[in-house]
């Protein structure tokens, strides 16, 4: 499909970030994401299950943020807005090794995938508010 998306999920200040676990991009950070799939209807539906996939969180879609090329396999991919409507973090130890709750001005001092970081980056800019 070439597509996917990140989500941001935020609590007061702090977003989401997950510790990725998998070899491709071991000890980077960066939001609950994934790729599109032919079963998924929107985007929308892809943010749902990713995020239910990766924190076991239930999540609504609130609005696309910005769209950008990816940093891996696929063409594009969307940053999302989304709120939690229930549920506890549970990770998935195959694709995350650990995550935490970041201030923009501390997630930029991570490892950051290349993406996240140029999201932030605008994020800090006022280009774009999350």
């Amino acid at each position: 499909i070439g597509r996917g998306v990140v989500v941001i999920i935020k609590q007061q200040d702090k977003i989401l970030l997950l510790k990725d676990s998998r070899n491709l991009m071991l000890g980077y950070w960066g939001p609950p994401h994934g790729r599109c799939e032919p079963s998924d209807n929107s985007e929308e539906e892809t943010v749902i299950r990713e995020v239910l996939e990766e924190t076991e969180l239930k999540v609504k879609s609130i609005e696309k943020l910005w769209t950008t090329e990816a940093d891996t396999k696929i063409k594009t991919v969307s940053f999302w807005k989304a709120e939690i409507t229930d549920g506890e973090i549970k990770i998935d130890p195959k694709e995350s090794s650990e995550y935490g709750w970041f201030t923009v001005d501390e997630a930029l001092k991570l490892k950051l995938y290349p993406g996240t970081k140029r999201f932030l980056g605008l994020v800090v800019s006022g280009k774009i508010a999350i």
